[in-house]
């Protein structure tokens, strides 16, 4: 079974990093893409992307802690007014209409607020602060609904419980 996936918008490095990861005997004809996609780029000279970490180095726990606490911080302030335009009492005993419309709330803000980094970088605010990104097991940016779907929408979910 061939799955055609399109790797021409990938970097140097993301290619570099799809080499390395790929099984060469399962996906004979992605690797073959991949190494053609290489050539071709190598040929055109270093383009190198500055923003991200380097190819194959994983972010440190420290980078991933300090990205996800500046996420916290504007989740904080993006979600402070609203809790004081509720108040703290009606938080204390939810109705199911209040828990159904913070669920709302939740998904608009990370979507207002991370949806276009996610979806053209895979990155949150607080990871593109950071210089590092959600990746897929073979170290491509993982999409957007790989993000959210897979990711964050599951956490709101608890969060109500």
């Amino acid at each position: 079974m061939y799955t055609q996936i399109d790797f021409t918008p990938y970097t140097l490095d993301e290619l570099y990093s799809s080499a390395k990861a790929i099984d060469r005997e399962c996906f004979s004809k992605h690797a073959k893409e991949i190494d053609e996609l290489i050539k071709t780029r190598e040929a055109q000279g270093p383009i190198q992307n500055t923003d991200l970490k380097i190819v194959d180095e994983q972010a440190s726990r420290g980078d991933r802690r300090v990205a996800a606490i500046i996420d916290g911080l504007i989740g904080i302030a993006f979600t402070v007014p609203l809790i004081m335009y509720i108040g703290f009492d009606s938080l204390m005993q939810p109705t199911l209409e209040l828990s159904l419309f913070l669920l709302g709330y939740g998904v608009l803000s990370v979507l207002v607020l991370h949806g276009y980094l996610m979806y053209q970088r895979g990155q949150t605010i607080g990871k593109y602060c950071m210089s590092i990104r959600i990746e897929n097991v073979d170290g491509t940016k993982a999409s957007f609904t790989t993000i959210y779907f897979k990711r964050m929408l599951p956490m709101q979910l608890l969060s109500l419980v």
